[in-house]
């Protein structure tokens, strides 16, 4: 099916098939959207890191601001692991592993395309994330953390959006499976 107005600038329409959920995409807008989405995570990470340094960083009185007790806080943490604190001080093979990510999944979308907003929104997330922190290893040598749920996470934008990418990811999988499947 092709939705009207979906044409390029040939004059070619994509048609996609599949779930009900799927509509005809234009191929500009396949990769603006990630795009777009990974802009703005950068842009939100960069900031937000740059305001908690100003508010709670190395130089400020207090590293810690308790928003609900010791459940829900920013907490300024200078983390030179990966996720839960592990390969802590290995900043390059975290930014080499970063910048691979990155590539990949730049790389496995640009060959297909996916037409899916839910997909396209979830790969902008993931790579925005992975850009955001790469940018912090590169620039500062480890990555500013912030918001601290009870006593172990901590994390920041960055690591947020990758999170939910990631389950979105994996949530636009299974339906597909589970769509997939009931057609057979």
């Amino acid at each position: 099916m092709t939705v009207p107005g979906t044409e390029s600038s040939d004059g070619a329409s994509e048609t996609l098939t599949g779930s009900p959920q799927t509509v005809a995409v234009p191929a500009g807008r396949a990769i603006a959207v990630p795009v777009i989405v990974a802009l703005m995570v950068i842009v939100a990470d960069q900031v937000t890191k740059m305001v908690t340094v100003a508010w709670l960083g190395p130089d400020a009185a207090y590293h810690r601001w308790e928003l609900a007790g010791a459940w829900l806080a920013f907490d300024y943490v200078e983390n030179t692991g990966a996720a839960f604190g592990i390969l802590r001080g290995r900043t390059w093979l975290l930014s080499a592993a970063a910048l691979g990510v990155a590539t990949w999944f730049a790389f496995a979308y640009g060959r297909s395309l996916p037409r899916s907003r839910v997909l396209q929104v979830a790969i902008g997330l993931v790579l925005g994330g992975a850009i955001g922190n790469l940018i912090d290893r590169v620039r500062l040598g480890y990555v500013v953390d912030f918001v601290a749920v009870g006593i172990w996470p901590r994390f920041n934008v960055a690591d947020s959006a990758i999170t939910i990418g990631l389950v979105l990811l994996f949530l636009h999988i299974a339906l597909e499976e589970t769509d997939g499947s009931s057609d057979a």
